[in-house]
Parts: C-alpha cells; structure tokens; sequence
C-alpha cells in the first residue's frame, strides 16, 4: 500500500520535542505586550465619571491589563524553559555516545 500518509517512506518525521514550548513563548510574548495596551484602551473608552467617588474604570482597566500582562509574561518565561528543557535533553545523548 503506498500513500503519502506518515507511515510511508517518503515522509519526513518530526521530532516531537524539537519545538515543544516555543508556542508558549510567542503566545504569551504577545499577550504580556498586548493586554496592557487593551487595558488602557478600554479605560481609555470607559472613561473617568465626573465627580465619582472610588476607584476609576480607567484605573481598573489598566490594572486588569497588566495583570493580564504578568500572566501573559510569565507563560513566555514557562515557555522558553520548557524550550530550553527540551533542547538540552534532545542534546544529552548525542553528547554521550
């Protein structure tokens, strides 16, 4: 039986962990940028009530965005050690034979 399906001789074969956590680093690299800028903006449209006592929709928005931020910051750093974890144990056995 010949195909193009994975198990026929012609396919290439990806290494399961060659890229594992650099998903994790772009997406979340792009949240820690991006959600503090969302948080302003939606302050920014809430605006400030006139005369209003207690907290700002516009503080709580950009607060509400850098919280998002720090998550988004600390799923870029999970995923640049997973990254790193994968590359060193993908490196380890060659460097032992």
């Amino acid at each position: 039986m010949t195909g193009s399906g994975p198990n026929s001789p012609g396919a290439e074969r990806r290494e399961p962990h060659a890229r594992r956590g650099l998903r994790m680093m772009i997406l979340g690299a792009i949240l820690a940028v991006l959600a503090p800028l969302a948080g302003f903006l939606g302050g920014s449209m809430a605006g400030h009530p006139r005369g209003g006592a207690g907290l700002s929709p516009l503080f709580l928005w950009m607060f509400a965005g850098l919280i998002a931020g720090a998550i988004g910051a600390a799923i870029a750093v999970a995923g640049g050690l997973r990254w790193a974890r994968a590359r060193h144990e993908r490196e380890s056995p060659e460097r032992k034979g």
